[in-house]
């Protein structure tokens, strides 16, 4: 669901697992980002992501800031950006950052064609509560100029 008006609760948790949540965010990447089956996306969102997840989009990369709240929603919006990009890829970076602090989780990720996978570099803020993903924010570091294809 797509909102302007969203708000999250957001607390410290300070007995989130360290390597937990290195995890869960490498899982974040490979197989919900990474998988391309919508079905089987959404069955291994349901042991990562709680059910109200919420995800923050820049306004840079759709137009206007877009908040998507809830795991299904979360999933169709990814479909809906692997049918937009047929042919992309997402990986982990070159240099694989991953860090973790308390409840907050940061991974960075590439995306773009075999030929050239690192046309956007970009990386996810993650909020842990109980050891899944109560919302997290993209920020891009590096996008291409005009319009990306395939």
């Amino acid at each position: 669901m797509w909102s302007r008006q969203t708000s999250i609760s957001v607390s410290a948790s300070p007995h989130e697992d360290p390597e937990t949540m290195r995890k869960v965010m490498s899982m974040h990447i490979e197989r919900v980002f990474g998988e391309t089956d919508e079905a089987t996306r959404g069955k291994t969102m349901e042991s990562l992501y709680h059910e109200d997840v919420t995800w923050l989009q820049p306004a840079e990369y759709s137009g206007d800031q877009a908040i998507i709240r809830g795991r299904d929603y979360v999933n169709a919006t990814i479909q809906k950006e692997q049918n937009q990009f047929p042919g992309f890829f997402i990986t982990h970076d070159n240099e694989g950052y991953v860090a973790v602090t308390q409840n907050l989780g940061i991974v960075h990720w590439q995306l773009g064609p075999r030929e050239q996978p690192d046309m956007i570099k970009a990386c996810h803020y993650l909020l842990f509560e109980d050891g899944r993903i109560k919302a997290f924010w993209t920020a891009h570091l590096k996008m291409p100029t005009g319009q990306p294809s395939a």
